[in-house]
């Protein structure tokens, strides 16, 4: 209930307040919003030009903090005690703090994560920590949704990933594919890596810069390895090295050279002598 007591002055729920603080009060309130909103356009610009998904919330957030400044100003203004409010108000604050402070840290991490740009939509990423990879479908201001290579979403909280290991396989025009090829030691190194680089040649999708590299690595257990080393786009990666894989072994059969199994050797006592014989077995799952 309003009423007027005398000039200048009214008298709202029993207490008598200057007409002039009223006004000035409006007039802060009023205030507030328009800064608010000027300070909104930028906020929003900036954020929807490095964070596109959390821009429209923390733009919100802005514009309501703003304005909830200017009503406490104008509260106080008035000659109000807020003491007890502000006291309140915290406390309650405190509360709501705890109940959503993992709420509060995704966004926090989901904008942190859009000015990074460590992926995007589409890339194919890996999470060493969590154990997960798959291709990212969706990002939001609190999460990120993968469906994992085995074709099954997942959502993920952005606190998690924001303080994860991310391996970008997507990020770059083209990935390294290595391949190892192990001969027998008995075979020419030299006609072997011949015959790898022919079959790198006539792949058209191995790109010539960075050019592919064949070299003898190192002598194994059972044979001399050899590393095979191209460059291929992206998107080819995985389509390439199965490819790659089966060319070489039909080159390799073709051309004569063993890829060799398994080198054992087998000690038996016999009357206190020892003999050794050596045997070549497969290479099989016990």
């Amino acid at each position: 209930m309003v009423e007027e007591i005398a000039l200048g002055t009214i008298e709202i729920l029993g207490t008598r307040i200057e007409l002039l603080k009223v006004l000035i009060s409006i007039a802060i309130v009023a205030a507030g919003v328009v800064i608010a909103r000027l300070v909104r356009i930028p906020v929003s610009y900036f954020l929807t030009k490095y964070a596109p998904q959390a821009a429209p919330l923390a733009s919100k957030a802005v514009f309501w903090i703003i304005v909830g400044i200017a009503s406490l100003s104008a509260i106080g203004n008035l000659g109000v005690e807020l003491t007890g409010v502000l006291l309140a108000g915290g406390i309650a604050g405190i509360i709501i703090g705890f109940a959503v402070q993992s709420t509060v840290a995704n966004l926090f991490s989901g904008l942190f994560m859009q000015i990074d740009r460590a992926f995007r939509i589409g890339d194919a990423i890996e999470i060493a920590e969590m154990n997960v990879a798959g291709v990212v479908t969706d990002i939001t201001a609190f999460s990120v949704v993968l469906r994992r290579f085995d074709g099954v979403y997942v959502r993920l909280p952005n606190e998690k990933i924001f303080t994860s290991q991310i391996r970008n396989f997507g990020r770059n025009v083209a990935r390294r594919v290595e391949v190892t090829v192990s001969i027998a030691y008995k075979e020419d190194m030299g006609n072997a890596i011949e015959v790898i680089k022919k079959v790198i040649d006539e792949e058209p999708r191995i790109l010539a810069v960075p050019e592919p590299r064949i070299m003898v690595w190192e002598l194994g257990n059972s044979g001399v390895n050899i590393n095979v080393w191209c460059w291929v786009p992206t998107q080819e990666f995985f389509n390439v090295r199965g490819e790659l894989v089966r060319r070489i072994k039909e080159a390799l059969d073709a051309n004569g050279i063993e890829i060799p199994f398994q080198q054992v050797t087998v000690w038996f006592g016999d009357k206190g002598n020892r003999r050794e014989e050596r045997s070549r077995l497969p290479l099989l799952d016990e």
